[in-house]
C-alpha cells in the first residue's frame, strides 16, 4: 500500500455525515493499529470542533501549511489519541481564517495543488490521511480532490441525496479536466434506516447506479453519533460495540482488505 493513502470526503450537500465519517472512519482505522491524520479543510471547522479543539484559540492551522513555504507542517499538528497497539489519530485543524487563505489560493498560480505538495511532508508519519473538505465548489474542494488517492462520497439513504451526488460528480469531472488526472471515488451510504421503505429503495438505487463505485458496507442510523458529538470524542472510542461504530469498523476493514489484500489487518490487530 502507498503510504500514506489519502482519502478526501466530499459532498456539496450538507447533513450527509461527512465529518462524522472522517472522525469515525479515522478512529476505526486506528483500532487496527494504523496511524491516521485527519485534515480539516473547511473554514467552518466542524472536524476541529468535534475533536474538542477550539478553532479560535489555534496558534497554527492548516492555512499556515498551505500558504507559507517556510512554515514547518509539523507545527500545526495536534496529537489527539494514542492507542496501545500503535494506532493514533492526529489533527491538522482549521478555523475561519481559512476563508481568507482560500481567497489567496484562488488567485495564486497552482493554488489548488499546494495541499498535495505539503502533505508529502508526512510521507513516513502516517498510514492514512483523511481530509474533511469544504462543501462549496472552491479552491479548497479542488485542493482536497487533487491531494487524494480516493474520494469518499457520504450519501444519505434518501432520494433527495441523489442530486447532491450528481452535482459533486460533475464537479469532479471538471477538476479532472483542469488537473489532467483521473479521480477514484466510492459512495458510502449513511443514515440508513432499514425500517423505512425510502431507505431501502434509495440504498438499492445508489448501489445499482454506482455499481462499481460504492462500499459494500453502509452506515446505519444511530443516535449514539449525537452523543459522541456532544462529548466531542469518536464513537469508536466511546462504544466500540455500538451499531454505528461497528459499521465504520466494517468499512475500515473493507479499505484495509482492498489495499493490502488483508495481510496488514492481521499484523496490525
Amino acid at each position: 500500500m502507498k503510504a500514506p493513502y489519502i482519502f478526501a470526503t466530499a459532498n456539496q450537500k450538507g447533513g450527509v455525515g461527512k465529518t462524522t465519517t472522517v472522525i469515525t472512519l479515522g478512529s476505526s482505522l486506528s483500532v487496527f493499529g494504523f496511524r491516521v491524520l485527519l485534515v480539516d479543510l473547511d473554514p467552518q471547522a466542524s472536524l476541529t470542533n468535534h475533536l474538542a479543539v477550539e478553532p479560535e484559540k489555534l496558534e497554527c492551522y492548516v492555512g499556515d501549511l498551505m500558504i507559507s513555504d517556510s512554515f514547518n507542517p509539523a507545527d500545526a499538528i495536534i496529537n489527539k489519541y494514542r492507542l496501545k497497539n500503535g494506532g493514533c489519530i492526529d489533527l491538522l485543524p482549521s478555523n475561519i481564517n481559512l476563508a481568507r487563505i482560500e481567497a489567496e489560493l484562488s488567485i495564486s498560480k497552482g493554488g489548488g495543488l499546494k495541499l498535495r505538495e505539503k502533505l508529502k511532508f508526512f510521507k513516513n508519519s502516517y498510514d492514512y490521511i483523511i481530509i474533511d473538505s469544504s462543501p462549496a465548489l472552491s479552491v479548497l474542494l479542488i485542493s482536497a480532490v487533487a491531494a487524494s488517492d480516493e474520494i469518499i462520497i457520504p450519501v444519505m439513504a434518501d432520494f433527495l441525496s441523489a442530486r447532491g451526488v450528481d452535482l459533486l460528480l460533475s464537479t469532479i469531472t471538471k477538476i479532472e479536466k483542469a488537473l489532467d488526472t483521473k479521480c477514484t471515488y466510492r459512495l458510502l451510504i449513511t443514515m440508513f434506516d432499514r425500517r423505512t421503505n425510502s431507505s431501502l429503495k434509495s440504498a438499492d438505487y445508489f448501489k445499482n447506479k454506482y455499481r462499481n463505485n460504492h462500499f459494500s458496507g453502509l452506515i446505519n442510523i444511530d443516535t449514539k453519533f449525537r452523543d459522541a458529538s456532544l462529548i466531542k470524542k469518536p464513537l469508536t472510542y466511546i462504544d466500540i460495540h455500538s451499531r454505528g461504530a461497528l459499521d465504520y469498523i466494517g468499512v475500515a476493514r473493507e479499505i484495509i482488505n482492498g489495499l493490502d489484500g488483508g495481510d496488514n489487518e492481521g499484523d496490525k490487530k
